[in-house]
């Protein structure tokens, strides 16, 4: 494993990052290849009903992974990426000290709601929330470990348990399913999501440098009150850009149930995951770009971050508008793969992929905000933008199903970047906005590549 980030902020950006970033890239690559043929087996094995409860179960257990640390986790790996990687056992203590009481609260409340949505005669959300709960421990115990590693061990290390291994090991599961033929429910699904994600984490904090990191941390002496506390009001301004993230990528499917049934919330659950391949890249660079606009915030170096950004920008939008192609070119094959259950879901994936190009466009957004002072102020823009996102998207998949909510969602995307590229040029004076110049530079390079490609076609 690497030991550090390969991010050099006074070298050039495109540099700078390529050693982290394009293996990481290559491994996220076949992992969401992996996570699409798994997905797809589950909502082919579970059908529309179960797969939508699964699929609300699992993003509200996401929801609660990344809420539980209170923001300690993204304050963990800002520490560790400016030079506090000689405390990281303290660290990472301490942040897991913090995640405990609220992961326990969530949980309980979480509870609580199940049983009184049983009482109510809902029975399917007292399920879906009980679900959420079983899996909500183990995912927010990875999510600790992946930002603790990405600053300690590279990015590319960093998310291969969850990219890579989970998918891969979950579609081996499936597919004994499929080979005994093995009838599979949403409840199962959950309990070895869980069992599984806690068994990737457990390996992987034994191994390697994490393993040395975690064995520390377990005889750092316990931190007093007054430390939990001061930790956690400086990460409080992190919870909402945490939680608001996620909401706006995974939550939505829950408020689509609401609106239109678990039926719909899985057609458009599956089609928010495919449209999601065109944003791979900006995904990656997103988290391998957290440490390098962190210390050139430290160092001021305001000519740094905005070359950085531009450029970032122009990779993931042309990448984007790339992978956009190839999927509308393929939508006609969908339904004869998944079935008639899932036959609106070719008509969701212009709207969405729409949506998926509006958050290229700007480029690394979240990444800049959360390094450079601007958490405070991320978090209250998503504190207005989600309720009234997850209001249109119930308003409108109640009066168009699953097209009203992506149209919904793609009216949401528009108005979030539009307020964020302006807020970023206001109080940093950086252009989120792809290069004209490096977008001129990516193609000449794509047209020599393919030039040496076709001469040796040629001559042979």
């Amino acid at each position: 494993m690497s030991e550090s980030v390969s991010i050099t902020p006074t070298i050039g950006p495109a540099r700078s990052v390529a050693s982290d970033a394009l293996i990481t890239l290559l491994i996220r690559a076949i992992g969401i290849g992996l996570l699409f043929a798994s997905t797809t087996a589950t909502a082919v094995i579970l059908g529309s009903e179960q797969y939508g409860q699964f699929s609300s179960a699992l993003s509200l257990a996401l929801l609660y992974a990344t809420a539980a640390p209170l923001g300690t986790d993204r304050v963990l790996v800002r520490r560790l990426s400016i030079g506090g990687q000689d405390t990281a056992a303290a660290e990472v203590a301490l942040t897991h000290r913090c995640s405990l009481l609220p992961a326990a609260c969530i949980s309980l409340t979480s509870l609580m709601s199940a049983v009184i949505c049983q009482l109510l005669g809902y029975t399917d959300w007292a399920r879906t929330l009980t679900l959420a709960v079983l899996m909500a421990l183990p995912l927010t115990l990875t999510y600790l470990r992946q930002w603790a590693a990405i600053p300690l061990v590279g990015t590319r290390s960093a998310i291969l348990p969850e990219q890579f291994l989970i998918p891969l090991l979950s579609l081996c599961l499936l597919g004994l399913l499929w080979l005994f033929q093995l009838p599979l429910a949403a409840a199962p699904a959950a309990a070895g999501t869980a069992l599984l994600t806690f068994g990737i984490w457990l390996t992987t904090v034994s191994t390697g440098r994490l393993r040395t990191v975690y064995r520390q941390a377990l005889q750092v002496t316990p931190a007093d009150n007054d430390t939990i506390r001061s930790r956690t009001r400086e990460g409080l301004p992190f919870v909402l850009v945490a939680t608001g993230v996620l909401l706006a990528q995974r939550c939505l499917p829950v408020a689509v149930a609401a609106g239109a049934g678990f039926a719909a919330s899985a057609q458009f659950s599956w089609a928010l995951m495919a449209s999601g391949i065109a944003s791979l890249p900006l995904g990656i660079l997103n988290l391998s770009l957290m440490p390098g606009f962190a210390r050139l915030h430290h160092q001021g170096d305001l000519n740094g971050a905005q070359q950085l950004a531009r450029h970032a920008a122009t990779m993931t939008f042309l990448a984007a508008v790339s992978a956009a192609a190839v999927l509308l070119a393929a939508a006609p094959l969908l339904e004869p793969l998944l079935g008639p259950q899932y036959s609106l879901v070719p008509a969701l994936l212009p709207p969405l992929l729409l949506a998926v190009l509006v958050d290229c466009l700007t480029g690394p957004t979240i990444p800049v905000m959360q390094t450079t002072g601007l958490e405070r102020l991320y978090g209250r823009c998503l504190a207005v933008h989600l309720p009234l996102q997850l209001l249109l998207i119930l308003t409108l998949s109640r009066l168009g199903g699953t097209q009203g909510a992506a149209v919904a969602y793609l009216i949401g995307r528009i108005t979030w970047n539009i307020a964020i590229f302006l807020l970023i040029r206001r109080h940093r004076q950086l252009i989120m906005l792809p290069s004209l110049h490096c977008a001129a530079a990516e193609l000449r390079r794509f047209r020599r590549g393919l030039q040496r490609f076709r001469r040796p076609v040629q001559s042979h």
